[in-house]
C-alpha cells in the first residue's frame, strides 16, 4: 500500500495538504502508529504512518514543529496524518510549513473520520496484498518447479523468475561470485539477496538487481528458492555432467591418446573449437575427499569466469577430476593468473593449468598434468619428462619394439641384466651409488655391463645410445 492510495480512497475523506519530496507518495504503509507524543519516534519503525491529532503539540513556534518533523524524517515515516476535530480546527500553519521544508507528506482527516476507520482500511488493504504476494509467489514456485521437473535448465528457471520481478536474478556463491544470471538491472542499481536453502559445505544466495517496484520480495521469491536450491542441487551433485556428448566423445579421444590425428581435428570441429588455434587446459581434483558439492561449485565458478574471457569453454567431469579446455582468448590476462583467482578460498584443490598447447600436443599436455593432480595449489603443468612422454606414445609398434631391444637380456641374465641397466642409467653411470642399490662389488658391474654391450650390440658410452634404453625401458614398464 502506498500513501497516494490514502489520497485516492473517497470513503476516507483525505486531503492531501503537503505532497513531499519527488516519490514519496509512491512509498509503502508498513502499519499505522498513531501517538500523541512529541517525540514518538522511538515507538516508530520505517515506513510507519503517523496519525495524530496534535493533542500534545497545540503550539504556535514554528522551530516546535520543525524538530518534531525533523524527527519523523529521520526514521523516516511514510507520511503523517493530522486528525483535526479534537485539539485542532485547522491545520497548523507551523506545522504546513515544517512538512513543506522537509518534504514529509502530510495528510488532512476531517474530523468525522476517526482514526480507527484508517487504521482498520490500512490493514485490510496491507493484508490483501500479502495475501497476492504469497499466492503469486507460490504460483511462481509452482511454474518453475514445472519446468525442473521437464528438465528445463537452471537458467531456464532464473529467466522465469526475472520476468516475473521485472530485475536481474543471480546465484553467487559464497564468496559473491555470479555462477549463473538472468534478465537486466534496467531498473537501476538497488540490490537484495535471499539466501538459497544448500548444505553447510557451500553456500549459495539469490541476488536481485534493479527491481523497480517496492515489491516485498521475500514471500514471493521465498517458494521458488528452495526449486533454485534444488535444481542447483541437481546441476552440482549429478553423476556425471558433461556440457555436450560431442565434448565428451573430444575430451574421451584426447585421453585415449590412440585416435589418428585426422578423427582427432573431426572431433575438436564437432565439439565447436577451431583445430588450428591455441590451446588452454585447466585440471582441477584433489588428493583427498572434499564434498562433491563444493568441488563441483569452485569448478563451476572456474567455468563461467573463463566464458567471460575466452570464446570457448568445453569440460568434462570424472570422479574427483574436472577437465576444462579452453581456446580463443579475449582478455589479455594470462590463464594461469586468471585461474589462480578462482581458488583462493580453495587452497585444498590441486590445480593444474597448460596454455598455448597445439592440437597435437594436447593429448600429452593433459596427460602430463593429470600426472601431477594431487598436491594442493594451482601450478603450470610441466612441458614434458620422460614418463609422461612415455604414457603419450600408446603405439603397440613401439612397444614391440622396445621389448625386442631388450629380449637378449632375459634371455642371458634373466632379470639381474635388466635391473643393473636401469639402475645404471638411473644413476648417470656412478659407479658408487649403483653398486650400493644392487649391493654388488665394482667388479660385478663392470662384468654385467660389458656384457649386456656384448648382448645388445650397444656401447653405453654413447649418450644416444643411452636415451633410446631409457626410453624402452620407461615404455616397457609403463606396458606391463
Amino acid at each position: 500500500m502506498r500513501v497516494s492510495d490514502l489520497v485516492d480512497d473517497p470513503d476516507l475523506k483525505i486531503a492531501l495538504r503537503v505532497p513531499g519530496n519527488p516519490g514519496r507518495l509512491a512509498r509503502p504503509i508498513v502499519w499505522c502508529a498513531p501517538t500523541e507524543h512529541m517525540d514518538p519516534t522511538p515507538f516508530l519503525s520505517v515506513n510507519a504512518l503517523v496519525l495524530t491529532n496534535g493533542m500534545g503539540l497545540n503550539v504556535k513556534d514554528y522551530r516546535i514543529w520543525d524538530a518534531y518533523v525533523e524527527r519523523l524524517m529521520a526514521v523516516p515515516v511514510s507520511g503523517l496524518v493530522f486528525g483535526l476535530g479534537a485539539a485542532h480546527s485547522e491545520l497548523p500553519a507551523g506545522l504546513v510549513e515544517a512538512c513543506e521544508v522537509h518534504g514529509l507528506p502530510l495528510l488532512e482527516l476531517p474530523p468525522e473520520v476517526p482514526f480507527v476507520l484508517v487504521m482498520r482500511h490500512v490493514e485490510h488493504v496491507i493484508a490483501t496484498e500479502r495475501y497476492e504476494e504469497l499466492r503469486s509467489g507460490w504460483e511462481l514456485a509452482d511454474e518453475c518447479t514445472r519446468l525442473a521437473a521437464e528438465g528445463r535448465s537452471l537458467a531456464t528457471v532464473l529467466e522465469r523468475v526475472a520476468a516475473f520481478v521485472h530485475a536481474r536474478v543471480t546465484v553467487v556463491d559464497d564468496v559473491g561470485f555470479e555462477l549463473i544470471g538472468a534478465g537486466d538491472a534496467a531498473g537501476g542499481t538497488a540490490r537484495t539477496t535471499l539466501r538459497i536453502p544448500s548444505g553447510e559445505s557451500q553456500r549459495f544466495r539469490l541476488m536481485i538487481e534493479g527491481i523497480k517496484s517496492t515489491v516485498v520480495l521475500q514471500p514471493i521469491l521465498g517458494p521458488v528458492a528452495a526449486v533454485i536450491a534444488m535444481q542447483l542441487s541437481y546441476t552440482l551433485g549429478s553423476r556425471s555432467p558433461l556440457h555436450s556428448r560431442e565434448a565428451a566423445r573430444f575430451m574421451e579421444a584426447l585421453y585415449d591418446g590412440g585416435v589418428r590425428p585426422g578423427q582427432l581435428k573431426k572431433l575438436a570441429t564437432e565439439t565447436g573449437f577451431d583445430p588450428d588455434d591455441s590451446w588452454g587446459s585447466v585440471l582441477i581434483g584433489s588428493s583427498k575427499d572434499i564434498p562433491r558439492l563444493k568441488l563441483r561449485a569452485i569448478a563451476w565458478r572456474a567455468r563461467v569466469g573463463l566464458e567471460s574471457n575466452f570464446g570457448i569453454v568445453r569440460f568434462m567431469e570424472e570422479k574427483g577430476l574436472t577437465t576444462l579446455l579452453v581456446q580463443q582468448k579475449r582478455a589479455t590476462p594470462p590463464l594461469f593468473d586468471m585461474v589462480k583467482d578462482f581458488f583462493k578460498d580453495a587452497p585444498e584443490l590441486s590445480v593444474l593449468v597448460t596454455e598455448n598447447s597445439t592440437l597435437n600436443e594436447l593429448p600429452l599436455a593433459l596427460s602430463l598434468a593429470r600426472r601431477h593432480v594431487g598436491r594442493p595449489g594451482v601450478r603450470t603443468a610441466p612441458l614434458a619428462d620422460l614418463a609422461g612422454i612415455v604414457q603419450g606414445l600408446p603405439s603397440a609398434g613401439l612397444v614391440s619394439m622396445s621389448e625386442r631391444l631388450l629380449a637378449p637380456l632375459a634371455a642371458d641374465g634373466g632379470s639381474a641384466l635388466r635391473e643393473t641397466l636401469a639402475c645404471y642409467l638411473r644413476h648417470s653411470g656412478s659407479s658408487r651409488e649403483i653398486c650400493e642399490e644392487l649391493f654388488i662389488h665394482r667388479n660385478t658391474l663392470s662384468y654385467r655391463l660389458r656384457k649386456i654391450e656384448d648382448l645388445l650390440g650397444l656401447d653405453l658410452s654413447d649418450g644416444e645410445v643411452r636415451a633410446t634404453c631409457l626410453l624402452a625401458l620407461s615404455i616397457v614398464a609403463a606396458n606391463a
